[in-house]
């Protein structure tokens, strides 16, 4: 191989690796945490007792959703359906609520059973708000539909329930730790989100146009650019640059050296021509 398809191909094989390292960045710096949502999204930095406040089990619903997929058993649903039919009033369907109405109680008694120490009644219901919703995504038209959508999701709640018990537990020491240390924890729309790195998940949500209010650390700022401040309030967000902009800029210089190559591999071929 010629010297410099050597090159072109080493150059080439640098192209994926900076664009690989864009995209790994882009999806990971704020966890398992969805910001497609209707509506704005008001995100902030709550720092010290009121952010401790907030790491509380319905702030953890968006970052546990999708975590736990075990499936209801049938013998679940048809028996609660059965129940369900029989009260149901055609003129009353509302999904979230009836599933709620067959889930809540349930799911307080599995709590109490397993984890007695633990704030059962908020427990219970936010993990039922999660399977409610993915339950009720289709609003039932009548009492059959209605029943079997609140039945599958307060019996999933159910199936689920040690799996979602452990995420909603890793959020909140993760949330209580975060909320002690000087950049504090961010919260979007009053969920909490379990960055793995709170200063790349700010640029990056910069990145898609979500400004995050950091005013509870004073006087400190965030952009594309990094995160910048004066002071010890500024603690744990100066000098924060971005990975994805280091990412684009080796990509772009990859791309660049290879156009050079490519313009030395054409003059060279140009001049072997004339000497011939």
């Amino acid at each position: 191989m010629k010297f410099a398809s050597r090159l072109i191909a080493a150059t080439l094989a640098l192209v994926p690796v900076s664009l690989a390292a864009q995209s790994a960045f882009a999806a990971d710096p704020c966890g398992n945490f969805a910001f497609i949502q209707s509506g704005s999204i008001d995100c902030r930095i709550e720092v010290e007792g009121g952010c401790t406040a907030q790491c509380e089990p319905f702030s953890f619903e968006a970052g546990c959703t999708g975590t736990c997929t075990a499936v209801a058993q049938t013998s679940c649903v048809d028996s609660c359906g059965t129940t369900c039919i029989q009260q149901c009033d055609p003129a009353l369907l509302d999904c979230f609520a009836g599933c709620h109405a067959e889930c809540d109680e349930p799911t307080k008694a599995q709590c109490a059973m397993s984890n007695p120490e633990a704030d059962c009644v908020n427990q219970a219901v936010a993990q039922c708000d999660v399977h409610c919703r993915a339950s009720c995504e289709v609003p039932p038209s009548d009492c059959a539909e209605h029943c079997q959508s609140c039945c599958t999701g307060g019996c999933t709640t159910q199936a689920n329930y040690d799996c979602d018990y452990d995420c909603f537990a890793e959020l909140k020491g993760g949330c209580d730790v975060q909320c002690q240390d000087p950049s504090g924890a961010l919260f979007c729309n009053g969920q909490y989100v379990h960055a793995t790195d709170i200063e790349a998940c700010i640029v990056y949500l910069a990145d898609q146009g979500i400004t995050v209010d950091v005013s509870a650390r004073g006087t400190v700022t965030c952009d594309l650019n990094g995160c910048e401040g004066e002071g010890s309030a500024a603690a744990g967000f100066c000098n924060v640059s971005k990975p994805g902009l280091d990412g684009a800029a080796a990509g772009g210089a990859s791309l660049a050296l290879l156009g050079a190559i490519l313009g030395l591999a054409s003059r060279r071929r140009k001049n072997d021509k004339k000497k011939a």
